[in-house]
């Protein structure tokens, strides 16, 4: 499923269409996330995060690093592919949903030199399939059940044969 919005930096999205949604942090308006270029002394960044759903049930986040008065369009295609229309950024990374974990990383102009420059570090997230058990079902042995109930008989005495 395609989805789009603008992001208009902090915590203000416009134009939301489809399975991202902005991750609102614990405090202020922005995440912090682990520098991922220059890795030079464990640095965090101020971003924005995105719970991405992709189309095949899975979830990735995508992580843009904030920069002020920023407007960011993002349109992603439901298969894990990102486009960044009039992009004022350096880089953007898609990153798993449970660890911080680099998949993809988008470097634009500024870095590239040119077009878009899409590095694909991991793949993408594809959901668990787990293989069919056959179960054997075992064949049940039917016993009649012992009462422990005591009959009562009741006997009634026959008319009297000699009598007519």
């Amino acid at each position: 499923m395609a989805d789009k919005l603008i992001y208009k930096g902090g915590t203000t999205v416009v134009g939301s269409t489809g399975g991202m949604r902005l991750m609102q942090p614990k405090a202020g308006s922005f995440s912090k996330f682990p520098r991922w270029w220059n890795k030079k002394g464990g640095q965090y960044i101020d971003c924005a995060i995105f719970l991405v759903t992709l189309d095949n049930g899975c979830s990735v986040r995508l992580v843009v690093p904030a920069t002020d008065r920023m407007t960011l369009e993002i349109r992603h295609d439901g298969l894990g592919n990102f486009m960044f229309p009039a992009c004022r950024i350096d880089r953007i990374a898609v990153v798993a949903t449970d660890s911080t974990e680099i998949l993809v990383e988008y470097q634009f102009s500024k870095i590239s030199g040119g077009s878009v420059l899409k590095r694909s570090i991991s793949a993408l997230p594809k959901p668990e399939v787990f293989p069919e058990v056959e179960v054997e079902e075992p064949e049940l042995e039917v016993k009649p059940k012992k009462s422990n109930k005591k009959k009562t008989v009741v006997v009634k005495p026959l008319a009297d044969a000699g009598q007519n």
